[in-house]
């Protein structure tokens, strides 16, 4: 029996309803799950079959991260979140800047002479539009011939597609979160350390890795996602000690997109590396969150 906090439905950039992931779940007898869609709290329907956490995934700046390494990002996992709560409230603030930010993209592409207009985005099912949209529309067009190529192409950070005129400054939603009084959590702490190719999965857990979690922990992160759909066991275990170093709790997920990611199933992530994510992680989640 196993967990799974890191899933995204059509709301944001997955393509599956909430329902249908809720019934997928208790098909494979999942514990616990957690909707986390971008930039968007998801009202999730109650099941007397399976836990479900209230959460949502927020990408943020960090000046000093952006200014060292432009190809590197970080997300961040809330946990617990109320629909009546500061931090939801300033979500719709984000969301109008995403879809500024999403005119901003689309606008670099056609200076760049491809063949893709605002209105396109309005044909997705979707509260929150976002590059991985724009990227399905570059696939459908043939500009690229995968989601993943237009990203590493177009769309990653540090490409000719990125822009982050939407973002909140990660203080400022730490600050929100706790007032909340949700739990924050690193999500896939590699793309700290991404690089030019998109994305470095292998050997980057050192010390600069290290050293940067340790301040993220000085502006009041809770914990990592040390389990994740790309993660080997001993990614997870080295993830695992930095947490412990630092007092931090663990969390994970497979990050499902539904079959925007085909590859990815939800609860065990790739087939050929299965995840498994143990409800200890929760329990320590929920004793936390009891204390704030």
């Amino acid at each position: 029996m196993s967990i799974d906090l890191h899933l995204h439905s059509e709301n944001s950039d997955g393509t599956d309803s909430p329902e249908s992931i809720i019934e997928k779940a208790i098909e494979i007898q999942l514990e616990a799950i957690s909707i986390t869609d971008h930039e968007y709290l998801t009202n999730v329907p109650t099941s007397e079959n399976i836990e479900i956490i209230k959460g949502v995934e927020v990408s943020v700046s960090w000046e000093k991260l952006e200014k060292s390494n432009p190809f590197a990002g970080i997300h961040l996992l809330l946990y617990f979140v109320e629909e009546k709560s500061p931090v939801n409230s300033f979500l719709e603030e984000i969301r109008i800047l995403k879809n500024i930010r999403n005119y901003e993209i689309i606008e670099n592409l056609q200076n760049e002479g491809l063949d893709i207009n605002k209105s396109e985005l309005s044909n997705f099912k979707t509260q929150v539009p976002g590059r991985p949209h724009i990227a399905s529309i570059l696939k459908d067009k043939g500009h690229v011939s995968s989601i993943n190529e237009a990203f590493i192409k177009y769309l990653g950070n540090g490409k000719i597609g990125d822009s982050r005129s939407h973002q909140p400054n990660i203080e400022k939603i730490i600050n929100l979160a706790q007032e909340s009084k949700c739990l924050v959590f690193l999500a896939h702490p590699h793309t700290l350390m991404s690089n030019d190719k998109y994305s470095k999965k292998e050997n980057w857990i050192n010390d600069s890795f290290f050293e940067l979690v340790k301040e993220l922990s000085g502006f009041g992160i809770n914990g990592l996602e040390a389990t994740y759909s790309s993660y080997s066991k001993n990614v997870t275990n080295q993830i695992s000690e930095v947490a412990k170093k630092l007092n931090l709790l663990e969390s994970g997920g497979s990050d499902y997109h539904g079959d925007i990611k085909p590859n990815i199933n939800l609860g065990y992530g790739y087939e050929n590396t299965p995840i498994k994510v143990p409800y200890k992680f929760l329990n320590d989640m929920k004793e936390k969150h009891g204390q704030l």
